[in-house]
Formats: structure tokens, sequence, C-alpha cells
């Protein structure tokens, strides 16, 4: 509007003027004001959050405006002290309606009361609360998505919508009621928070997982039969607003729990590390029988819902064949809370995960280096020990039982003897470095040539085998597929100085000790016998002489 003044305009102009100006300014106030609610109504923001160690992805949302907020009234920027709310129209407040019938909610229009408005009253995370949600998504049909098929790979999705009271159904999750922040306030003076809601996953999914040799976590890692393994799983537990428990049911195949070594600790979030083992009732038998089961008390998802949980044990290997993998698969069963499942819908199926241990075979083989391509000669009865270099400790091995104990030192370990074909076989291994020593040689051979050699497995079944003592005596393996193959170490007996590799200065490395005393021996019993002839010639001559 154009406010100038003109010089040649009388008092009584000027006066009729303002008059005017000011009836106009006060009637933009008035619609300003009028306006003022529909505008801030506009600019409401939800954020879906994921739990600890958890994402939104594989999920998609939508969002229904069940109702719209009046009289708001804030306590300050940041608190709302009271709101009222109205459905968002008429076939909403059919829809409404329905989902408080059902969970036997009473709306009294004489006193003024809406649907919505009843609706708002609930408790948060009541039975009440459920059974409205879930009726609610289980009506659904024929309504409108105010923000449809809404996704996330990351822990959280905000949604700018209009202020509202909002229905949010999850594919992978349980529906949830929740608000919008209300005129930029993200809380009511009564304690509820606005603007924000944990996802209810239908599915708590766990990870888990096996310590490998190097101290690391990966799905899977070979393992020897007879040795214990470190295993964990870690799961988001459910949001306290749907469930009170979770059960833990772990199913293993050719190994077993380790009685007193479950534990329980929250893993992510301000609580990390905090040992909730005790919230934990006792630990027993799974299905199988050789794994276990546990079911956690109330206080855990009470108190740490949608945090993520880490549960860690020991299992010993005990049926694994490099024809049949041990494995361990894990359940993780939500105990939802009435009237959270949508009615004609089945509970949904517990969270698994399965880890593999894999092993692995190699053979070693005896022969004479007099052996050809035409003509191997086997060597029985040589004897070796196995040393795992990884762990430093040497294995024994129960034929019966078919598994390896460990035992501290050498003198402690077990020889075993090649058979009458030469062979000895090495069953069920897993990753690391082993050093195989041949500790006694056959009658007939050089017993100061024992030759040794190491074996390399990793968790893949890659197996190579190379010589270390007498290193020319072992035929060296380069990156054998062990889990289809059975990789063999050929290792030769010596009965002739000839046979020795001549690789530069290896043919004196390889006598050792024991074959340089020999020589030693010979060659100072050769130069004390040429003494004794020399002395006894010139006693000879001394005689001659005086005769």
């Amino acid at each position: 509007m154009n406010m100038r003044t003109d010089n040649t305009e009388g008092p009584a102009g000027r006066i009729a003027r303002c008059i005017a100006a000011a009836a106009c300014l006060l009637a933009m106030i008035a619609g300003g004001a009028a306006h003022t609610p529909q505008a801030m109504a506009a600019d409401g923001n939800l954020t879906i959050k994921a739990g600890d160690g958890s994402s939104l992805a594989g999920h998609t949302f939508n969002a229904y405006l069940l109702a719209t907020y009046t009289d708001v009234v804030l306590k300050d920027t940041a608190t709302v002290q009271s709101v009222s709310a109205k459905p968002s129209s008429d076939a909403t407040s059919t829809w409404i309606s329905k989902a408080l019938q059902a969970a036997n909610v009473t709306v009294d229009t004489a006193a003024g009361q809406n649907p919505a408005s009843q609706m708002l009253r609930q408790t948060t995370g009541s039975q009440v609360t459920r059974t409205i949600a879930a009726t609610l998504e289980a009506n659904k049909a024929g309504h409108t998505p105010t923000k449809a098929n809404q996704t996330s790979n990351g822990s959280s999705l905000t949604l700018a919508m209009t202020e509202g009271f909002y229905l949010i159904t999850d594919s992978a999750g349980m529906p949830i009621i929740a608000s919008t922040t209300i005129r930029g306030a993200a809380k009511m003076a009564a304690g509820p928070t606005l603007g924000s809601a944990h996802m209810k996953s239908k599915v708590s999914e766990p990870n888990k997982e096996i310590k490998r040799v190097d101290g690391t976590w990966k799905e899977s890692a070979a393992a020897t039969n007879g040795e214990n393994r470190e295993f964990r799983v870690r799961f988001t537990l459910p949001n306290a607003l749907a469930a009170n428990t979770v059960t833990v049911d772990d199913v293993m195949d050719g190994m077993e729990y380790v009685s007193g070594t479950f534990k329980a600790k929250i893993s992510a979030g301000n609580n990390a590390g905090k040992d909730v083992t005790s919230l934990f009732g006792t630990v027993g038998a799974s299905s199988s029988g050789k794994g276990f089961r546990v079911t956690s008390v109330a206080s855990l998802i009470a108190n740490y819902g949608t945090q993520q949980v880490e549960l860690t044990y020991t299992a010993k290997i005990t049926d694994a064949a490099k024809a049949k993998a041990a494995s361990n698969t894990v359940k993780v069963t939500v105990n939802w809370l009435p009237g959270t499942i949508p009615p004609g819908i089945d509970p949904p199926d517990p969270g698994k995960d399965t880890v593999l241990v894999p092993t692995y075979d190699i053979d070693l083989k005896k022969i004479s280096a007099a052996s050809t391509e035409q003509n191997t000669i086997p060597v029985s009865g040589a004897k070796f020990t196995i040393k795992n270099e990884t762990l430093n400790k040497w294995l024994n091995w129960n034929d019966s039982t078919k598994q390896w104990s460990y035992v501290d030192s050498a003198d402690k370990a077990q020889q075993r003897a090649t058979d009458a074909n030469g062979m000895l076989h090495y069953r069920s291994l897993g990753a690391g470095s082993y050093l195989i020593v041949e500790t006694e040689v056959p009658k007939g051979y050089f017993g100061f040539v024992k030759p040794s050699f190491r074996v390399t497995i990793d968790d893949n079944g890659v197996i190579s085998i190379t010589g270390v003592e007498q290193a020319g005596l072992t035929a060296s393996v380069s990156k054998a597929n062990g889990s289809t193959t059975t990789p063999v170490a050929v290792v030769k007996n010596v009965d002739n100085m000839s046979q020795l590799p001549m690789t530069g200065g290896v043919t004196i490395g390889v006598m050792g000790a024991g074959g340089l005393s020999v020589l030693c021996f010979a060659l100072l019993s050769g130069v004390k016998a040429g003494k004794m002839r020399r002395d006894g010639l010139h006693d000879g001559l001394d005689l001659w002489r005086r005769s």
C-alpha cells in the first residue's frame, strides 16, 4: 500500500486517511491471527529410529494421518503443555472408532469426546494402545497414506508431515502410533516425547560368529576336532512397547556347549560393556540336547529395549569331519506383548543365523630315498609328533573318539608311527600352523637324519606343506584345496650318504650333531691308528740298530 503524504492535503483529509490506514492494518492483523494455526500445522517432523547395532534397511514405512491438533498450549518453545485432537476426516473417524471398540475404549460424545481425542488419552505402551495400533493396521485398506513407501539404509528416517498423530506401518515390523513435533516442540509436559519413535521389528535378527585363531570374529572358521572355540551372538533387543522377553535357542551339530561359559553384555550405545548375564535365566539344554536354551527376564528389555546385546559362550568341537562340517544355529524368539500382533496375522518366525566349522585332513607318506617312479619303497615304523605352532601345544590323537587333545611339552607328545604302507593320517585339523617332526627312524636308515616339515591350513582349507629340517627330504605342496583333496606330505628316509640332498652345504647340515659325531669319531680313529703304526715302525728300527 502506498503511504505517501501530500503537502496540499488539509487537516481533515489527513485525519481521514490515517483512520483508513489504521482500519486496514487491524484487518490484516485479524486475518493473520485467524490463519496462523493452520499455517503452523504443516511443519511437523517424525523420525523413525532403528535400535542400536541395526538399521532400517529392508523396512518400508507408510504413514497414515489419524488426527490433527487443536487448542495447542505451549509451556515453552520445547514443551507442549496441552493439546486437543480431531480426526483428519470422517472416514478416519470411523476407522479409529472400530479400533477403539476392539480395545474396549468408549467414546462419550455427550461429554464432547471424539475418537481422536479419546485415542490420545491412552497410555503409551499399554495393551490398549497396542490393540488400537494392530487393529488400525488390520483395517487400513481404503485409506491413503500421507507418506508411502518410505525407506532408509541408515539408522533413522525423518518424515516432514502435517502436524498430527499417525499410524506408521512397517513391512518388516509391528505398527506404531506416534506424533510429530508440535509447533517445533519435541516433548509433552506430562512426559511423552514427540517427533520420534523406535521401529518395532518383527524379528530380532541374530548375527552369529566364531572366533578365528587370529582373534577376529567371522561367520566361519576351521577348527580341530576336540578343540574348544568361542562363539558370539549379537542382536538388537525388541522395543519394550511391544515385547517383554526373548528366548535364545542354540542348536549344535558336531559340537557341544561347554557348561558355565554363557555371558551377556550390552555391546553398543551408552551402556556398551554393561554386564547383563544376570538378566537371563538358567541356561538349559537346547532342543538338540548338545546346545543350550535360555530366556531373558523381563527387566532386560524393560531397561535395555532397542539396545544391542552380545552373548558369548564356548563350544567343544566333537564330531567334525572333512566330509561334514560342524554347525551351530541360533534362534532368537521374541515373546510379544498381548495386542501387539495384528488380528489374523501369525506370529513372526524366530530370527536365525548359522555358523559352519569345517575341518581338514592331511596324509604323511614315508618312503625310502632309494624309491623311483616305477618302484616306491614304503617305510613303516617311522615315528612322528605334531605341534600346533599357533597355540604352542602338542597334539595327541584318540583313535576311539576321533578327537585331538593338547599337551604343553614335547615329552608328553604322542609318537605315532607310519603303517605298513608308510602312511600316517592326520584327520580333522583346524586352521593354524603345524610342525610335524620325525622322532624315531626305522632300523636300516640313518638315525641322525630326522626330517621335519610345516603344514599351514587356513579357514578356507588352503593347505601348504614345506620342509624345515632336512628340507630337501620333504616334497613341497603349495596352496592345495583341502576341501576337495587330502594333501600328502611325502617324506624320505636315507640309508647311505649318496641319498642326501646335495644343495650347497646341505649334506653336512643334514647330518646334524649326531652325524658329525660319528664322522669325527671315524676320523679320530683313523688318525690314532696311523700314529700307532708309525710308533711301531720307529720302535722296530731302534731295536734293529741296537742289535
